[in-house]
């Protein structure tokens, strides 16, 4: 259930602004929960406006990515116990982890182009890029890619066997994600120009004399980064390391974990300046 709360139910990190012409930042306060963020995919007043197909009689917000009914299957090897087939099939094996997930998943996750610093760039000693070779986006991550890198419909979700006569709980998805949206992330399965993901954070830690270790490694409010990594012993550096997908128990902007405001977030984890501590928020 920490995941839960922490970091996975994860979505698309901003979309679109219906006019395709500014990125709509929201105006929720930090830690005050998903209404109002961009997140809040199904109110128009937020500019986001990636309504149901059919609309969705409640209104609802979790449904673009949660569902209690019908949702995703893990295979077994995963914790699963799924042995048939139907209109509920079972995520790929990749997907290890489906808190409820309702949305559609992407089916490009053996393709992504993951990040590289140039050829120009130390290959060894601890400022070489030790995660090189060794990145491949986790479950976690798969799920906002599902959004961000433009490849399913921001309001496609749903099983067939959801739909009730007074309740629709399936969106056909007709909105995607514009070419231009600052938030579209992994388009044509390349993650070369963004930050690491999918990579052992203590491997790593281990071979860089500046990176902090993760069970020191402050968040202010938001805990040590280590409760913040997934997979097993929460080694994996994931999307969700950094953002509070869910607007909860976060003191940063734009669904930050912590604040950036004079390099704050990039500083608890690299050790390029001063440690900004727990006293700072």
């Amino acid at each position: 259930m920490k995941k839960l709360t922490q970091g996975a139910l994860i979505v698309a990190l901003g979309l679109l602004a219906v006019s395709f012409a500014s990125a709509y930042t929201g105006n929720a306060a930090p830690g005050s929960g998903i209404n109002g963020t961009v997140h809040d995919l199904n109110r128009t007043d937020t500019g986001m406006g990636y309504t149901a197909n059919p609309d969705d009689p409640l209104t609802r917000i979790c449904i673009f990515c949660h569902a209690p009914h019908h949702t995703w299957r893990l295979l077994p090897q995963n914790g699963g116990s799924f042995t048939g087939s139907g209109p509920t099939n079972p995520a790929p094996d990749v997907y290890d982890y489906l808190p409820l997930w309702n949305h559609e998943l992407t089916m490009n996750y053996t393709q992504y182009t993951m990040y590289v610093n140039g050829n120009g760039a130390p290959t060894i000693g601890p400022h070489a890029l030790q995660a090189k070779g060794n990145m491949t986006p986790g479950s976690a991550s798969l799920l906002c890619l599902s959004c961000h890198d433009g490849s399913v419909a921001v309001n496609s979700y749903g099983n067939p066997s959801q739909v009730t006569p007074t309740n629709h709980s399936v969106s056909t998805g007709n909105k995607f994600i514009g070419q231009t949206s600052p938030y579209l992330i992994g388009k044509d399965n390349y993650l070369g120009n963004h930050h690491p993901i999918g990579f052992d954070y203590d491997q790593v830690q281990a071979a860089d004399n500046e990176i902090r270790p993760a069970d020191d490694a402050d968040l202010g409010g938001a805990g040590k980064v280590r409760e913040h990594l997934y997979g097993p012993g929460n080694t994996k550096m994931e999307c969700a390391t950094c953002h509070a997908v869910h607007n909860k128990q976060n003191t940063g902007e734009a669904l930050l974990w912590r604040s950036d405001q004079n390099s704050r977030l990039c500083l608890t984890c690299h050790d390029k300046g001063t440690n900004p501590g727990v006293t700072i928020p």
